[in-house]
């Protein structure tokens, strides 16, 4: 007959354990040895939360507040993360609201409340779920949480099927705004028509990933962590030759700008 709270981890092993709960609605579990000694450990147990006992020294520890396994999980980002500045931005955001919590207090409910609360979309709500799922799973690992509430949060429908392209109206437009505000930039706007570039991809291109003989970009290292080359046509080898008659002094095919907002704010 199966007794409640108790369970041979390894079947057949013969190394009972015990799981409970104590007067906050934390779990335990303790290693008990034999079947009959984890019945006792367990009723030991029960007594104990129900006597409002203290638990075992071995068992307590200080609570762990939100911020620290932030802290963890940020130093973890910069070790290994791409997206690192990105981290850092969001998880600024998710101290404020959590950090002087503990850690294994926050509900996956209330981390859902405060994500309506924000006018985000649902790509920018999934990369704070995100952040917040590895925090926890870093947790988890350093022993110092027990579950994961990031997990439960649900992950938004993104629509990452849709290409939007510009139609010859939008692209007039904007062509017309950048030259009457900075014409210098001009190049840049017909490279990112005429490769499909992702902005980081062309704000981060090196002179070194241009080969002028084959007409071909390389970019050594996708959003998906993959090497990809793009074929240049006329219009795109034009503008690199007019952005290299500008920016040959630097190693970056844009000189530098992180983005193309610096020239183009105003738009």
């Amino acid at each position: 007959m199966k007794t409640r709270g108790i369970y041979e981890k390894f079947p057949g092993s013969g190394l009972w354990w015990i799981h409970w709960y104590d007067a906050q609605g934390r779990r335990h579990r303790e290693k008990a040895g034999t079947k009959s000694a984890a019945i006792l450990l367990y009723r030991k147990r029960k007594t104990e939360v129900l006597e409002g006992r203290k638990l075992p020294e071995k068992l307590r520890r200080a609570p762990v507040l939100f911020r620290e396994i932030a802290q963890d999980a940020l130093e973890y980002s910069r070790l290994n993360k791409r997206s690192h500045d990105d981290d850092r931005y969001r998880m600024a955001r998710l101290s404020e609201w959590f950090g002087n919590r503990t850690a294994d207090s926050l509900t996956p409910d209330e981390i859902e409340r405060r994500f309506k609360e924000q006018e985000w979309t649902p790509a920018t709500a999934n990369r704070y779920r995100a952040l917040l799922s590895l925090t926890y799973r870093l947790g988890i690992r350093g022993c110092k949480v027990r579950e994961n509430p990031g997990r439960l949060v649900p992950h938004r429908l993104e629509d990452n099927a849709r290409v939007r392209f510009l139609d010859r109206k939008e692209e007039g437009a904007l062509r017309t705004a950048i030259r009457q505000l900075c014409p210098e930039r001009e190049p840049e706007f017909d490279l990112a028509i005429h490769t499909g570039m992702r902005q980081g991809e062309q704000y981060g291109l090196l002179w070194e990933d241009v080969d002028w003989e084959r007409r071909q970009l390389t970019i050594p290292r996708s959003k998906n962590g993959a090497i990809r080359h793009l074929p240049l046509n006329a219009t795109a080898l034009h503008a690199l030759v007019e952005m290299h008659a500008r920016n040959g002094h630097s190693d970056m095919v844009c000189g530098g700008s992180k983005t193309p907002r610096a020239g183009l704010s105003a738009l």
